[in-house]
Protein backbone atom coordinates (compact mmCIF):
# COMPACT_ATOMS: atom_id res chain seq x y z
CA UNK A 1 0.00 0.00 0.00
CA UNK A 2 1.00 3.65 -0.82
CA UNK A 3 1.79 5.49 1.97
CA UNK A 4 -1.08 8.10 3.66
CA UNK A 5 0.32 11.31 3.21
CA UNK A 6 -2.31 13.78 1.20
CA UNK A 7 -4.94 15.68 2.95
CA UNK A 8 -7.16 13.60 1.16
CA UNK A 9 -6.11 10.13 2.54
CA UNK A 10 -6.42 11.68 5.88
CA UNK A 11 -10.31 12.54 4.85
CA UNK A 12 -10.78 8.64 3.66
CA UNK A 13 -9.29 7.20 6.23
CA UNK A 14 -11.47 9.03 8.91
CA UNK A 15 -14.45 8.40 6.84
CA UNK A 16 -13.37 4.90 6.35
CA UNK A 17 -13.38 4.20 10.04
CA UNK A 18 -16.22 5.69 10.70
CA UNK A 19 -15.21 8.74 12.66
CA UNK A 20 -16.46 12.25 12.33
CA UNK A 21 -14.14 15.43 12.42
CA UNK A 22 -15.55 16.20 15.65
CA UNK A 23 -14.15 12.44 16.91
CA UNK A 24 -10.71 13.04 15.56
CA UNK A 25 -10.78 16.19 16.63
CA UNK A 26 -11.28 15.08 20.26
CA UNK A 27 -8.81 12.51 20.15
CA UNK A 28 -6.47 15.09 19.25
CA UNK A 29 -7.18 17.75 21.81
CA UNK A 30 -8.05 20.31 19.33
CA UNK A 31 -11.19 21.93 18.19
CA UNK A 32 -13.20 20.57 14.82
CA UNK A 33 -12.33 23.44 12.97
CA UNK A 34 -8.32 22.53 12.99
CA UNK A 35 -9.26 18.71 11.64
CA UNK A 36 -11.25 20.58 8.78
CA UNK A 37 -8.46 22.98 7.96
CA UNK A 38 -6.15 19.35 7.81
CA UNK A 39 -8.72 17.88 5.44
CA UNK A 40 -8.48 21.07 3.11
CA UNK A 41 -5.97 22.22 0.87
CA UNK A 42 -4.00 25.31 0.77
CA UNK A 43 -4.40 25.22 5.05
CA UNK A 44 -1.57 23.28 7.22
CA UNK A 45 -1.61 19.17 7.37
CA UNK A 46 -2.65 16.78 9.49
CA UNK A 47 0.49 16.80 12.37
CA UNK A 48 2.05 13.27 12.87
CA UNK A 49 0.20 12.94 16.29
CA UNK A 50 -3.21 13.06 14.51
CA UNK A 51 -1.99 10.65 11.95
CA UNK A 52 -0.70 8.51 14.66
CA UNK A 53 -4.22 8.78 16.29
CA UNK A 54 -6.24 7.79 13.23
CA UNK A 55 -3.61 4.97 12.74
CA UNK A 56 -3.79 3.22 15.70
CA UNK A 57 -7.90 3.23 15.67
CA UNK A 58 -7.68 2.63 12.02
CA UNK A 59 -5.54 -0.77 13.34
CA UNK A 60 -7.92 -1.50 15.81
CA UNK A 61 -10.51 -1.19 13.30
CA UNK A 62 -8.83 -3.54 11.78
CA UNK A 63 -8.36 -6.11 14.71
CA UNK A 64 -12.16 -5.69 15.18
CA UNK A 65 -13.23 -6.48 11.94
CA UNK A 66 -10.97 -9.80 11.92
CA UNK A 67 -12.44 -10.77 15.73
CA UNK A 68 -15.99 -10.32 14.21
CA UNK A 69 -15.59 -12.17 10.98
CA UNK A 70 -13.65 -15.34 12.79
CA UNK A 71 -16.40 -15.64 15.22
CA UNK A 72 -19.12 -15.31 12.79
CA UNK A 73 -17.53 -17.93 10.80
CA UNK A 74 -16.77 -19.70 14.02
CA UNK A 75 -20.34 -19.98 15.09
CA UNK A 76 -21.94 -20.85 11.31
CA UNK A 77 -19.43 -23.91 11.46
CA UNK A 78 -20.54 -24.71 15.00
CA UNK A 79 -24.48 -24.52 14.40
CA UNK A 80 -24.53 -24.60 10.24
CA UNK A 81 -26.13 -21.33 10.08
CA UNK A 82 -26.34 -20.30 7.03
CA UNK A 83 -25.62 -15.94 8.10
CA UNK A 84 -25.06 -13.76 10.74
CA UNK A 85 -27.16 -10.37 12.25
CA UNK A 86 -24.81 -8.08 13.48
CA UNK A 87 -25.66 -4.98 15.58
CA UNK A 88 -25.59 -1.70 14.15
CA UNK A 89 -27.13 1.59 16.19
CA UNK A 90 -29.12 4.21 15.32
CA UNK A 91 -26.53 6.93 17.30
CA UNK A 92 -24.15 7.69 19.95
CA UNK A 93 -26.85 8.02 22.93
CA UNK A 94 -28.04 4.52 22.01
CA UNK A 95 -24.09 3.21 21.56
CA UNK A 96 -22.99 4.77 25.25
CA UNK A 97 -26.14 3.15 26.84
CA UNK A 98 -26.26 -0.25 24.98
CA UNK A 99 -22.52 -0.49 23.39
CA UNK A 100 -19.95 -2.88 24.78
CA UNK A 101 -16.60 -0.61 25.08
CA UNK A 102 -17.03 3.78 25.03
CA UNK A 103 -16.15 5.01 21.85
CA UNK A 104 -17.88 6.71 18.96
CA UNK A 105 -20.74 4.55 16.94
CA UNK A 106 -19.40 5.81 13.75
CA UNK A 107 -16.49 3.59 14.59
CA UNK A 108 -18.74 0.58 15.72
CA UNK A 109 -21.02 0.60 12.99
CA UNK A 110 -17.81 0.87 10.51
CA UNK A 111 -16.75 -2.45 11.94
CA UNK A 112 -20.01 -3.90 10.98
CA UNK A 113 -20.06 -3.20 7.68
CA UNK A 114 -16.37 -4.38 7.36
CA UNK A 115 -17.54 -7.26 8.45
CA UNK A 116 -20.44 -7.57 6.74
CA UNK A 117 -18.49 -7.17 3.73
CA UNK A 118 -15.99 -9.88 3.87
CA UNK A 119 -18.71 -12.69 5.44
CA UNK A 120 -20.81 -11.55 2.42
CA UNK A 121 -17.49 -12.01 0.27
CA UNK A 122 -17.18 -15.50 1.79
CA UNK A 123 -20.66 -16.30 1.07
CA UNK A 124 -22.62 -15.84 4.20
CA UNK A 125 -25.59 -13.90 4.34
CA UNK A 126 -25.55 -10.76 6.61
CA UNK A 127 -28.45 -8.62 8.16
CA UNK A 128 -28.29 -5.48 10.34
CA UNK A 129 -30.42 -5.05 13.35
CA UNK A 130 -30.86 -2.36 15.54
CA UNK A 131 -30.65 -3.27 19.58
CA UNK A 132 -34.02 -2.04 19.56
CA UNK A 133 -35.48 -4.11 16.63
CA UNK A 134 -34.40 -7.35 16.64
CA UNK A 135 -30.62 -7.49 17.60
CA UNK A 136 -29.57 -11.20 18.75
CA UNK A 137 -28.46 -10.25 22.43
CA UNK A 138 -24.83 -11.70 23.23
CA UNK A 139 -24.20 -13.83 26.46
CA UNK A 140 -22.52 -11.44 28.70
CA UNK A 141 -22.52 -8.39 26.72
CA UNK A 142 -24.97 -5.10 27.13
CA UNK A 143 -27.05 -5.19 24.20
Amino acid sequence: MMEQTSKADFRALREGIGLTQQNVADMCGVKVNAVKRWERVGWPEPPENAWEALEGMADRHDELVAFGVAKALELSASTGAPGVVLTYYHDQQQYDALGRDEGPYGFVNAVARDVAAELTAKGMDVAFRYPDDGAVRTPGSRY
